[in-house]
């Protein structure tokens, strides 16, 4: 979403399932869309959660915004590359993520009253969003070659079963802590030139710093 910055972008890895974005009530077209989503969608609270927050259903989302704001997008569709970032709202942006992020189930909503705020950054417009919890299928983006490695590499931190009785092809964790373990296990391989360093180097990238920085739960799918 014209992220800032290489450590905001998602490696083609993450398959976000949950998405966490900020609207504003003092944009005009972001109170129309807070006030739509009130109105017309099931807003989802969990323990603990603020008061301006809440969880929207990817299909309640997609109903207020191919419904409401429909003239919005085609407007969009119709304006010319060049000039597109004097015109893009949250609106543009929420249709792009549902666009790339098929697998996302739900967004979670922040609603703030800052009477500052500004998606401009170096002259572009920027929407910041934040990954809650990711498939990351390694079964499907590594090589059968390199899995094997990952397999192995996951088993020793004792996050990955391989046994027949117990045997699970996946397992979640928050991407920090996986790369603390990572980290941690690195650091008891002596050997500087060992070739483990360029696996774990690897791993760390294909998960990506953004789904680090978000603190994303990630479900990690170890076996097709």
């Amino acid at each position: 979403m014209n992220n800032q910055d290489n450590g905001d972008v998602l490696t083609s890895a993450a398959d976000p399932l949950i998405l966490e974005i900020y609207l504003y009530n003092n944009n005009y077209k972001d109170r129309l869309l807070i006030s739509e989503l009130k109105n017309r969608a099931q807003m989802v609270k969990t323990a603990n959660m603020e008061d301006n927050s809440f969880f929207v259903k990817i299909d309640d989302m997609c109903d207020v915004l191919y419904t409401k704001f429909i003239k919005d997008l085609k407007n969009f569709d119709s304006t010319p590359t060049n000039t597109l970032n004097q015109s893009v709202t949250s609106i543009f942006f929420i249709d792009s993520m549902i666009r790339t992020f098929q697998s996302t189930k739900y967004f979670k909503i922040n609603i703030s009253d800052s009477p500052v705020y500004s998606r401009k950054v170096k002259d572009n417009i920027v929407f910041d969003f934040r990954v809650i919890h990711s498939i990351v299928d390694l079964s499907y983006v590594c090589s059968s070659e390199f899995l094997i490695q990952c397999q192995r590499i996951f088993k020793t931190l004792g996050l990955y079963q391989t046994d027949s009785f117990d045997k699970t092809p996946y397992f979640e964790i928050t991407v920090p802590e996986l790369f603390f373990k990572l980290n941690e296990y690195e650091r008891t391989i002596e050997d500087a030139t060992s070739i483990e360093h360029e696996y774990i180097f690897n791993i760390k990238s294909i998960f990506g710093q953004k789904l680090e920085k978000d603190n994303c739960i990630a479900l990690v799918v170890m076996e097709k």
